[in-house]
């Protein structure tokens, strides 16, 4: 720490610089979790998660096999009671009923939001950027926001 503090801009650029790319990595690979994390299931996960934000306030999250995720995704049990104001609303969160499964061979895109309660079924494919309102059947690619199924994993159209 001492020879941070009497280092130069110019070193601490340069040190900055070989860093970046450890540091970045480490980032890009954090699972973050808001909420009690006994709510979050990953016994069965096989694959990393990359920087996956998971929100287990209002409910749990289980993640099975094979299940894989594009940057950026987030899993969200938590919300507010709407018809409450001001911080009434900020407090009112229930704790319970909003649990997220998703199935083995689940395949979320990049920056794709699931808002529980919902059901991702066995190798869904949900598209870059979708949002998820509700359950996804199996075998199923949906995109949207809100994410719409658009056709079956064997190629047929819906």
């Amino acid at each position: 720490m001492a020879l941070l503090k009497t280092a130069k801009k110019n070193e601490l650029a340069a040190m900055a610089k070989l860093l970046m790319p450890f540091i970045a990595q480490a980032e890009l690979g954090q699972l973050r979790i808001w909420g009690d994390s006994s709510r979050l299931h990953l016994e069965r996960a096989t694959i990393s998660v990359n920087d996956l934000l998971v929100n287990t306030r209002s409910g749990h999250v289980t993640v099975e096999a094979d299940c894989f995720f594009g940057h950026r995704c987030m899993l969200l049990t938590g919300t507010h009671d709407y018809t409450k104001t001001g911080r009434e609303r900020l407090l009112a969160v229930p704790d319970s009923g909003r649990d997220i499964h998703l199935k083995q061979g689940v395949w979320l895109g990049s920056d794709v939001t699931v808002l529980g309660p919902a059901v991702i079924g066995e190798n869904a494919v949900i598209a870059a950027g979708s949002l998820v309102t509700g359950d996804v059947p199996a075998n199923t690619i949906v995109a949207g926001r809100p994410a719409k199924p658009v056709k079956k994993i064997d190629g047929t159209a819906l």
